[in-house]
């Protein structure tokens, strides 16, 4: 039965048992609301019941375009109930690029001007909503007769508010927009200017500020070739800022005034007087010095001593014991980094964010007060690292926080922060960490957080200790050696095989060779002494991948070494451990540990002189000479080959291993602090989708044979030429290819000028169901490196994006091209973000567009 009233349609969804019966029941109610809506003869009660049902629909993600018209029709009405429905009906339902908002245009106008003013305000909120540039224009003229006619401060508010969406709309409004009304009629007059007004005021204000940002960045862009329009806005921009430079003093005396103690009951919000405006207040008098320090105005530079004063009392009078007041203190701290103040500014933003890091207890948004607090740490840490250092025990305190985002934001901190002089103590706190969570039932584990969870946070930790590792290389290599292996113990279960080779390139080019034996001669003591039942190694595959590379490397070091137990570590005892392995891991469906067993006992062969261990070596190789894997039967067979030579001739092939050659990585560029765990989360179906990264292929250095330089090749040295090791061009220097160079099209067409990038789009081909687009990226004014682009279509389409090309790093006046495919219904959208790094600076910036094609596929 399908339901009569929204209350029982709500229910019955609600109740809905299963996905097929709630899709039964949408469908039906679609139906039954579409049926009814085409009926001349229903009346205004009944409709507003239907558009009801209809925006909740629209609320579970239906279609809901066959009663746009019956909205709009629905404002019509001289019913205030009526109108009401219908405005937000319309707001819902409607955007700015359909033509049906033509037909909004006459009942705004009349709304506009009508004696009841809740009615104009919904005609002015619908307005600010849905304004396309056409109705901007046409409808612009009732809303300023409204700023400059009405005394009502709530119409005032609803005017200002919606004139500051048609600015964004449409800059030229700003030729005929009366700049002297906001200090001559509201500021002026205390009946008028209230708490509203001040908010619509501030709204007016940025408006016309992020219009002038945005010709500076059209001005940069142009170089040298900036057209005279473009030249003309700046000009009469630049005016327009003059104008309103009056402004500075009144709205700094309001916003010095509003954080007194003096509160007024009607805005106090937890002790706290309007926190709202107060952030209002401060965000437009940031613009004012952003782009008068930028222009070099006098008219508003004069008063830069004076906006530091009001952002030291405002920091030190605004209690962050309630959120209200972090918030007000935020914007504080975003305003000093900005506008690039002081260093002492600078610091009491530093003091202030890392008091965010210890919120109230009684506060009910701690995590989210902690994790803007580190978020924005991450950002700053840049310009100033000593004054950051200096919290390292409060970052310490949030690795152990119950969520999630927090840890991960605080081990992006605590990398940022991390250099030579800190690095041991950083990396004990660290491994401190890692050992908490690598337990299986850590202390305060909740039903937020899992060993998936756990996995992500420690595969990240490790990572990024390696680079920290090869970065500080000078460092104390006995501390660097105990610090990897007990990272290899702690977290070795959790760890890659791949990433394991990051351990053993380490190692092997560790110079202290004296302490490295030591160090795996009481390890190996600890693995084969039956005595000890501390085989937590079990399992530990990364562990025993290290201790397999090392026994083919340095068994002959290791039985020479006086500290090792000879009753313990011998032939036979190394050779019986391998054999282990080997059976442990030979049904296994991952073979690559087999085939690190199978290079470490054809050199452990050259090392011993037992023959019976001799023998035992050789039936591990042979025992994988009938493998179902092709590539084990391959090496079986070759090195069976190579066991059977002369002594003489296997340790030519089989010495130690050289030095790996890695590229260094530049301690001034840090890596990217932005961590990406692949777990999608929907949102409208409008989520900017997780593109693939780069892989990069890891080198496996347990696997090299040294080649040696002979005159002579024999069959043996043939076979090994042949085997297909990935890691054999360790050490080898690399051709270099030429870098493509992508130049712009002719028909490109710009769809985005942002702040750092200029996007360029060309349609290659669109056809039904199939689309062809191409995307140009060039950076503006500084180097950039790191770009990841995410882009997203709707529902009914699907994406398919290629790899930047040349590559994702670009340097100022080049491009980078990115091809998009296209395949589904309907009309072409796409929402944009970009990701990049600046310069080398280790903060994540980022700008994002929707860019809407007028074509179908």
């Amino acid at each position: 039965m399908v339901a009569s009233s929204l209350r029982s349609f709500i229910k019955d969804v609600r109740g809905a048992k299963t996905l097929a019966d709630e899709r039964s029941i949408i469908t039906k109610q679609s139906a039954k609301i579409r049926t009814k809506l085409r009926d001349d003869h229903l009346s205004n009660e009944k409709k507003r019941v239907n558009i009801q049902k209809l925006l909740y629909l629209y609320i579970l993600g239906e279609k809901t375009h066959f009663g746009q018209v019956e909205s709009i029709n629905l404002i019509a009405s001289d019913n205030f109930v009526d109108k009401r429905l219908g405005y937000l009906a319309t707001i819902l339902l409607l955007d700015e690029s359909q033509d049906l908002l033509t037909l909004l245009t006459n009942m705004l106008n009349n709304d506009l001007q009508h004696p009841n003013k809740y009615i104009v305000a919904l005609a002015l909120n619908t307005l600010g909503c849905l304004s396309s540039t056409e109705l901007a224009r046409d409808l612009y003229p009732d809303v300023e007769n409204i700023l400059q006619t009405s005394n009502d401060p709530y119409l005032l508010r609803k005017a200002l508010q919606c004139n500051a969406k048609l600015i964004f709309k449409d800059r030229s409004l700003l030729e005929i927009f009366p700049l002297s009304i906001i200090s001559s009629k509201l500021l002026e007059n205390p009946i008028v200017c209230t708490h509203g007004v001040l908010l619509g005021v501030c709204k007016v204000l940025q408006a016309i500020f992020i219009s002038l940002d945005n010709t500076l960045q059209k001005e940069n862009g142009k170089g040298d070739t900036e057209d005279e329009s473009t030249e003309q806005d700046l000009q009469q921009d630049i005016t327009i800022i003059r104008t309103i430079s009056d402004l500075i003093p009144q709205l700094s005396t309001r916003l010095s005034s509003l954080n007194s103690k003096n509160l007024e009951p009607a805005y106090d919000v937890q002790g706290i007087q309007d926190p709202f405006l107060q952030c209002e207040l401060i965000v437009t008098l940031k613009w004012f010095f952003k782009i008068g320090n930028h222009l070099n105005l006098d008219e508003i530079t004069q008063y830069n001593n004076n906006f530091n004063d009001l952002l030291t009392q405002l920091a030190t009078n605004t209690s962050a014991a309630k959120n209200p007041g972090n918030a007000i203190l935020y914007e504080v701290t975003k305003s000093i980094f900005e506008l690039k103040l002081t260093q002492p500014l600078r610091v009491l933003g530093i003091n202030i964010l890392a008091n965010f890091l210890t919120p109230s207890k009684n506060s009910n948004t701690g995590n989210n007060v902690k994790y803007v607090g580190l978020n924005t740490l991450i950002k700053v840490v840049p310009e100033e690292p000593a004054s950051v250092q200096r919290y390292r025990k409060f970052i310490s305190q949030c690795l152990y926080d119950y969520d999630i985002s927090i840890k991960f934001r605080a081990l992006g901190l605590t990398f940022a922060i991390m250099n030579e002089q800190n690095l041991t103590e950083l990396t004990t706190e660290l491994v401190k960490f890692l050992g908490e969570i690598s337990k299986s039932h850590y202390s305060y584990v909740t039903s937020y957080i899992d060993m998936d969870d756990s996995k992500d946070l420690i595969v990240y930790t490790v990572d990024n200790l390696l680079k920290k590792f090869e970065i500080y290389s000078n460092g104390d290599e006995k501390a660097k050696l105990d610090t990897l292996l007990t990272i290899l113990k702690i977290s070795g279960t959790f760890i890659d095989l791949e990433k394991t080779n990051e351990f053993l390139i380490a190692l092997n080019n560790m110079d202290d060779m004296k302490y490295k034996i030591a160090t795996f001669s009481k390890e190996l003591t600890q693995i084969l002494d039956p005595k000890i039942k501390a085989n937590t190694l079990i399992g530990n595959a990364s562990l025993d991948l290290v201790m397999i590379w090392c026994i083919g490397e340095y068994t002959d070091l290791i039985k020479l070494d006086s500290s090792t137990d000879k009753k313990i570590v011998n032939d036979n005892s190394i050779v019986k451990y391998l054999s282990d392995l080997n059976d442990k891991y030979r049904l296994s469906h991952d073979t690559r540990m087999v085939h690190y067993i199978l290079t470490a006992a054809l050199k452990l062969s050259s090392k011993i002189t037992n023959g019976q261990c001799v023998e035992n070596l050789r039936q591990i190789i042979v025992s994988h000479s009938k493998d179902a894997n092709l590539m084990l039967q391959t090496k079986s067979v070759q090195y069976e080959l190579l066991f059977n030579q002369p002594d003489a001739v296997k340790k030519l092939f089989l010495q130690a291993m050289p030095k790996f050659e890695k590229k260094l990585i530049n301690a001034t560029s840090v890596q990217r602090h932005n961590t990406t765990i692949s777990k999608a989360q929907n949102q409208n179906n409008d989520l900017l989708l997780d593109l693939l990264t780069d892989t990069v292929e890891k080198t496996s250095p347990s696997e090299v044979l040294k080649p040696v330089e002979t005159k002579q090749r024999d069959i043996i040295a043939d076979l090994l030429a042949s085997t297909g090791n990935k890691s054999q061009h360790t050490g080898e220097t690399s051709t270099s290819i030429p870098i493509e160079v992508v130049t712009l099209p002719s028909d490109a067409v710009s769809i985005h000028d942002g702040v750092e990038l200029q996007v360029y789009e060309k349609t290659i081909d669109i056809s039904p169901g199939l689309a062809h687009l191409e995307l140009y990226i060039q950076p503006k004014n500084s180097k950039i490196s790191d770009i990841q682009p995410l882009c997203a279509v709707p529902k009914t389409q699907k994406l398919t994006l290629s790899q930047l090309r040349p590559s994702n790093n670009l340097d100022v006046g080049k491009f980078v091209k990115q091809t998009l495919k296209i395949t589904g219904s309907g009309k072409l959208k796409l929402r944009i973000k970009l990701s990049f790094q600046k310069d080398e600076n280790p903060a994540s910036e980022s700008e994002q567009f929707d860019y809407k094609l007028d074509k179908t596929i």
